[in-house]
């Protein structure tokens, strides 16, 4: 037998004041709770669409202003997609996020959901914050025909330092064997076609720059990538709203 879904509309739709003519729904999809806002009305087709890809220990709801585990960082991305045009979308992966099987599932399970209830282009944006990093890099090496281009808040590019050093990851993980073919370090090659926009602090001590980020950037672009990497003050923290450049953003968003 095939895969079976199950949608249900789950929470609310809304146009509010404060965020004029911004749509939010939350619905469940297999379990697992989504997260897609639009603003005005989705006219113009085939719709561009950005899917975020949370960290460790947060969800989609954490997107949804309003909502009980809101987080203004993150609505932060919500807002920059909306502004330049996109439906957003993210969905609730728990440790999942970290790249795991099941959280691939998911991610597979939401794209043919969008896809099927909303006329939307076939390459997305991804947004990847943390751990949603290594889920990043397992989506483009293995389904590179989904992705356009990809943004990054001090995402992991190497799962193996993760899991030595984030309780996050080795709960995620049984053991660094399990997760060696996936490990987005290993396979710097699958980043090469698509731009890659990355920020990082140079104070994170989670996510080390010079592990992550700036090893990205030095091997995949020593292969001819497109990655450009913004280091900025402070660290790993949600309220280091440094590492939003709401213009480049914009403009790397607006860009074909």
């Amino acid at each position: 037998m095939g895969r079976y879904f199950v949608f249900c509309l789950m929470l609310f739709e809304v146009v509010s004041a404060g965020a004029q003519g911004v749509t939010g729904r939350f619905e469940m999809l297999n379990g697992r709770q989504v997260y897609i806002a639009w603003k005005g009305e989705l006219r113009h087709r085939p719709v561009p669409v950005l899917l975020a890809l949370h960290g460790s220990g947060r969800s989609a709801e954490s997107y949804a202003p309003g909502s009980g585990q809101s987080v203004p960082f993150y609505v932060r991305q919500r807002d920059l997609a909306l502004q330049a045009g996109y439906l957003f979308v993210s969905i609730s992966n728990g440790s999942d996020t970290w790249g795991t099987d099941a959280g691939m599932q998911a991610i597979l399970d939401l794209v043919r959901f969008v896809k099927k209830a909303y006329g939307v282009e076939e390459k997305w944006t991804l947004w990847a914050s943390s751990a949603g990093g290594v889920m990043l890099g397992r989506i483009i090496r293995f389904h590179p025909g989904l992705v356009g281009k990809a943004l990054g808040t001090f995402p992991v590019y190497d799962l193996a330092d993760s899991y030595q050093n984030l309780k996050s990851a080795r709960e995620a993980w049984s053991s660094p064997e399990a997760f060696n073919s996936i490990n987005p370090a290993g396979y710097p090659g699958a980043f090469v076609k698509i731009p890659y926009l990355v920020f990082h602090g140079k104070a994170d001590k989670a996510v080390p720059l010079n592990k992550h980020s700036e090893r990205l950037r030095d091997e995949v672009n020593a292969l001819g990538g497109k990655v450009s990497l913004k280091v900025v003050d402070g660290g790993h923290s949600t309220q280091n709203f440094n590492l939003y450049d709401d213009d480049l953003i914009l403009d790397f968003l607006n860009a074909p």
